[in-house]
């Protein structure tokens, strides 16, 4: 059995949704305050319903905002884990002192040298290059 860890689906917080989506709710009772602030009712203060429309609709920013963030830091350290586990286990294996053979003589391989990467080669337009002031090598 191998063990799969899919980094697209983290256990995110129980506070994520539940902030995300009292924002929702409280977005909800902001557009419903700003509606009787514009209904004419005589039982409704104009300026305390507007007033509570705008507080609402700040809290309401907050909550989602905090929901959002919650999740997405979430995924970010399960992704910032799973890649030290990953680069851990590599430089684990890369030390470990390989196994003696009779054709190698128990002697360590050399460590890999990295390459270096191409360079990008983009093609442009004479007159476009021109117009935008990039120059050839």
């Amino acid at each position: 059995m191998v063990f799969q860890i899919d980094p697209d689906k983290p256990d995110v917080p129980a506070l994520a949704p539940i902030a995300l989506w009292m924002g929702v709710t409280t977005m909800i009772g902001a557009i419903g305050s700003l509606i009787l602030a514009f209904s004419g009712y005589d039982w409704v203060k104009d300026v305390y319903a507007f007033a509570a429309a705008v507080l609402a609709f700040l809290i309401a920013l907050i909550l989602i905002a905090q929901g959002k963030i919650l999740e997405l830091l979430a995924v970010v350290s399960f992704r910032v884990k799973v890649k030290v586990g990953v680069e851990g286990s590599s430089s684990l294996l890369a030390n470990l002192p390989t196994l003696a053979s009779p054709a190698t003589g128990g002697e360590k391989r050399p460590p890999i040298i990295p390459q270096k990467k191409p360079e990008r080669v983009i093609h442009i337009p004479e007159s476009q290059a021109r117009e935008q002031g990039v120059r050839t090598r």
